[in-house]
């Protein structure tokens, strides 16, 4: 389904206009038609006036000797009269649009917009015709002053009706405007909330039915606010609570270890260290998963440029000392990037581990920058990723197989820290086939500076 490529409020205001115009065209149109017929009304009137005084003053003896008639003042001004001789149903003009018939006078518009009246006078075989002056009968005088007249009655109708538009537009604008400005405040509310200030909340002193939906908003805001603290108190706290039973069975196992000399107490013993190790471990995966999961960035770190090749590099050596397996760098010693080094570090730590544990004999790890696009890749020769599981490794504890095992399939939690550092540094994770045989997992981020 195709969206508008305008939004709400430009297609709201775009409407205003194109509504004014509208009414005011509708209105116009409106008032030309009811002009116009008080306009006829009017002339209805004041024709029957000059009618009556035709008859009254006997002007139709003269009518032979003169067909103009000669009006007494004010009606000289704007009317004209005469007779005129015309057989039966002759009518007066050809050219004339017929208007109507009252009292068995007929009333046309002449082309020039004029109107006239056709009246029939008793004992007369003539005909009396009244109408309105034509341009061609008035002076240059009598033709300025009715322009300017007309421009005046112009320009004080397109007046008013600027003012009704600007009234309209002011009433109708306001609110729209300050609905718009409480709907972007909430916008801005929600996205701040979105981006980890969990302290934000909506102003619920806005026009309804908004407030309820700012009220419904830090409702929620609260809500989530207050399980993030719970979750990150639990999150500390299992640490310290287990570590410190834990240092207790390490230090009784270092003691049955010094007292006893039976076999299979020590490889019981050996087993239990193990365990050790691998709880350890997972406590220490559990603390980093809520550190970079937490809505802000870690405290005291900065981004910086780095070296990639120097810092791969580094957590190679760090990690892959005791693998007995090949790990080949294709990174450009001359390829710098700007990062959050903690981020990159556990990216990069856990994308060699996960390599590390599944890979058989060989690990690649290659680094570039393509039209403003960085890619760090980790690919090995293991069994790779079936294309259906791909979304499932990100899931905190979520393995493809059942072994628990630090050295083959890792405590779970591997990737989903990985994914959590990819995401605070504004990239993504793809997993594909690797040309080595086994898994391909990519960071790919838009390089926005450099």
């Amino acid at each position: 389904m195709n969206k508008s490529s305008l939004s709400l409020f430009p297609r709201l205001y775009l409407g205003i206009v194109l509504t004014v115009i509208l009414s005011i065209t509708l209105t116009r149109f409106v008032v030309e038609i009811y002009s116009e017929r008080e306009e006829l009304n009017f002339f209805i009137r004041d024709a029957n006036y000059i009618l009556d005084y035709i008859e009254d003053s006997q002007l139709a003896e003269t009518a032979a000797k003169q067909p103009n008639i000669r009006l007494p003042f004010p009606f000289n001004i704007e009317f004209s009269a005469r007779f005129v001789d015309l057989k039966t149903n002759e009518q007066v003009c050809t050219a004339c649009e017929f208007l109507k018939t009252v009292d068995n006078q007929h009333y046309y518009e002449l082309e020039e917009g004029e109107r006239m009246m056709q009246a029939k006078l008793a004992g007369l075989n003539r005909d009396v015709i009244i109408y309105e002056k034509l341009d061609s009968e008035r002076s240059s005088e009598e033709l300025s002053a009715m322009d300017a007249e007309m421009d005046i009655g112009q320009l004080i109708f397109f007046l008013q009706i600027a003012v009704i538009s600007l009234f309209l537009g002011l009433t109708i604008y306001r609110p729209i405007k300050k609905l718009q400005a409480q709907i972007k405040a909430l916008i801005h509310s929600h996205r701040l909330f979105g981006e980890g200030n969990l302290t934000i909340k909506a102003d619920e002193n806005i026009q309804k039915p908004l407030d309820e939906l700012a009220a419904s908003f830090n409702e929620m805001a609260r809500a989530i606010e207050e399980n993030v603290k719970e979750r990150d108190i639990f999150a500390q706290a299992i640490p310290h609570e287990v570590r410190t039973p834990l240092s207790r069975i390490q230090l009784a196992s270092g003691l049955i270890r010094k007292k006893s000399q039976d076999l299979d107490v020590l490889v019981l013993l050996d087993d239990l260290d193990s365990y050790i190790v691998d709880i350890n471990e997972l406590i220490g995966q559990i603390v980093e998963f809520s550190r970079v999961n937490e809505h802000k960035d870690i405290e005291g770190e900065q981004y910086q440029n780095i070296k990639l090749r120097a810092f791969v590099e580094s957590r190679v050596r760090m990690l892959a000392n005791a693998h007995n397996k090949s790990l080949v760098l294709a990174i450009d010693n001359g390829l710098e990037i700007i990062a959050n080094p903690i981020y990159l570090r556990l990216l990069i730590d856990n994308f060699i581990k996960n390599a590390l544990n599944h890979g058989k004999e060989q690990i690649k790890v290659s680094a570039f920058i393509i039209n403003k696009q960085l890619t760090i890749e980790v690919e090995d020769d293991g069994v790779g990723v079936p294309v259906n599981d791909r979304a499932t490794i990100f899931i905190p504890f979520a393995r493809l197989d059942k072994s628990r095992s630090r050295i083959t399939g890792g405590l779970g939690l591997g990737l989903p820290i990985a994914k959590a550092a990819a995401d605070k540094m504004g990239g993504e994770i793809k997993v594909s086939d690797s040309a080595l045989g086994g898994a391909s997992f990519s960071f790919i981020q838009i390089i926005h500076h450099k």
